[in-house]
């Protein structure tokens, strides 16, 4: 018997790697602070580094846990729609505009100290999780809304990982200025 090798979907693949290598990139960069540097709050009220780090971790299992709760229903699956196509865009314009949002209850809970270490494990097995999902995920799924963004409602699964790299990168701008801050 001949058994073939699934392939992830090509544009998916390209998101999916760059996500992995900001992330990587990323920790990589802390890992030269001290977890007191990584735990230090810059002003009451804000996240240390490694609370960012924590939200990131949490919104990411989060949409994997939304991805796979709908796979389970594929027939409830609705199209992607124009309307919610603009919705990504205006997330991501957003996102990309410096401005600060307040994280929705659902992924706004984040430890008060944390280790790098750990974090990167737990992001490590979200993020492999997430890549069997999207190696697996049937073509015809593709431009179905996925992922159901708690303030602009589905999005398809190109969409949901574009938002999570515009969090993810929404995030490191604030991570940075907290760093150069710890350094200078």
């Amino acid at each position: 018997m001949h058994s073939q090798t699934q392939q992830m979907d090509a544009k998916l693949e390209s998101k999916y790697l760059r996500l992995e290598q900001t992330r990587n990139l990323l920790l990589d960069e802390l890992e030269s602070l001290d977890d007191a540097q990584l735990n230090s709050m810059p002003a009451a009220g804000k996240w240390s580094l490694n609370q960012h780090v924590a939200h990131l971790v949490i919104v990411d299992d989060a949409a994997l846990g939304g991805i796979r709760y709908k796979l389970q229903q594929q027939d409830k699956l609705r199209d992607s729609t124009f309307a919610q196509a603009v919705k990504a865009f205006l997330l991501k314009v957003a996102l990309k505009s410096g401005k600060k949002y307040k994280a929705p209850a659902a992924v706004a809970t984040v430890p008060d100290t944390a280790h790098l270490p750990a974090l990167r494990q737990n992001w490590d097995k979200v993020r492999f999780q997430l890549e069997d999902e999207l190696t697996s995920m049937p073509h015809h799924l593709l431009d179905k809304g996925i992922f159901k963004h708690p303030r602009v409602g589905y999005l398809n699964i190109n969409q949901t990982l574009s938002f999570l790299q515009d969090h993810f990168d929404h995030h490191v701008q604030i991570m940075q200025r907290i760093k150069s801050e710890l350094i200078n």
